[in-house]
């Protein structure tokens, strides 16, 4: 009888489930670059730093600027614009700094703006194909009717590494 019962429910059960796929959200900070806006997932950055001085380094790449002081810790500043804008290569006017979470390196860029924050379902990341881990874009994300380039952080610290003969 109760194996009977037991069965009964069990039967129920597997018609009402369905597989419900569960959606991954990712929350991205929408910035700006010059004119042009660009994303970063979120949980990639550590701080937004504004109205700090940038230390020039002698004998750097022109995308380096320098660094600047964050509690006593150096961070090396990166001009995005040098590497991924074709046509004004100047730093930004504003002193805004996203600084990047990392494990093994003391990374920021020179932004300038903050836009907004936007959460979106992981699938409405574009991939570009046959990415690359030295690529400065990992793809687009699709946001409002608008496609906004994703920056990937790795790709600074992997062309510092290079240039500056520690890869």
């Amino acid at each position: 009888m109760n194996e009977e019962i037991i069965e009964q429910i069990e039967e129920e059960k597997a018609g009402e489930q369905e597989l419900v796929e569960e959606k991954v959200m990712v929350t991205w900070l929408v910035f700006a670059i010059g004119q042009k806006k660009y994303a970063v997932r979120s949980n990639d950055v550590l701080e937004i730093i504004r109205d700090l001085s940038v230390y020039k380094l002698p004998f750097m790449p022109d995308y380096i600027e320098g660094v600047i002081n964050r509690r006593g810790d150096p961070f090396t500043v990166i001009n995005p614009r040098a590497l991924i804008e074709e046509k004004d290569k100047t730093p930004p006017d504003v002193p805004l700094f996203m600084i990047f979470k990392r494990d093994d390196d003391q990374l920021s860029i020179h932004i300038s703006d903050i836009l907004f924050f936007a959460e979106t379902e992981e699938e409405s990341m574009k991939l570009i194909p046959g990415k690359n881990e030295e690529g400065f874009f990992l793809g687009t994300l699709g946001y409002k009717e608008e496609e906004i380039p994703v920056l990937n952080p790795n790709a600074f610290e992997i062309l510092i590494r290079k240039d500056l003969g520690s890869a």
